[in-house]
């Protein structure tokens, strides 16, 4: 797994170094030069067996480059800030970050539809026993992005973080959540 986050990691920077040579290339973003920056807000969606679904509370910044109209790559890093609790158990992200290439489908001048893939991660922290768990993997999503002004976007996103296996019982977390980004 060592092995595979480092060939990503390698390859995002590779992206990232590139960018300004493909924005030569390839149509401009509609926002300037490509970089953004924002924030998202809701729930994880933690699903382990044997319990019901547990959705704590978060909160995520983001930083982006448009290489392209059709390609990006992103960084994210948050936090929980509520946690939930089912039949006693209960759940909450201590940390969540990720990093991710954005594939981008611009159906209109103001609305497109993007997927993402990276490496994504979690640490949880459980009453059940009292402990955290930390698991990073292969992350995957999709979402819609609506331009709002010249700047700004609003987005809506479906993403699975990460799976993973808690004191012998497997899981997952997904995360769903409302955000804005700022162009510039």
């Amino acid at each position: 797994m060592n092995k595979l986050l480092v060939a990503i990691i390698a390859g995002l920077a590779t992206l990232a170094g590139t960018s300004a040579q493909a924005q030569e290339h390839y149509a401009p973003s509609p926002y300037g030069n490509g970089m953004y920056f924002g924030g998202s807000i809701g729930q994880l969606i933690y699903s382990e067996d044997g319990l019901d679904t547990m959705r704590p509370a978060i909160i995520e910044a983001r930083l982006g480059q448009d290489i392209n109209r059709y390609l990006a790559i992103e960084g994210r890093f948050g936090t929980g800030f509520a946690h939930d609790v089912s039949h006693g158990a209960e759940t909450s992200a201590q940390l969540i970050y990720g990093g991710y290439v954005k594939g981008i489908l611009p159906l209109t001048p103001v609305f497109s539809a993007y997927g993402l893939a990276g490496i994504g991660g979690a640490e949880l922290h459980h009453n059940y026993p009292e402990f955290s768990t930390t698991d990073t993997g292969f992350s995957f999503g999709i979402g819609g992005e609506f331009r709002v002004g010249h700047q700004t976007s609003l987005t809506l996103e479906w993403l699975r973080l990460t799976t993973g296996n808690n004191a012998g019982f497997d899981y997952s977390a997904d995360q769903f959540t409302f955000g804005v980004n700022w162009h510039f």
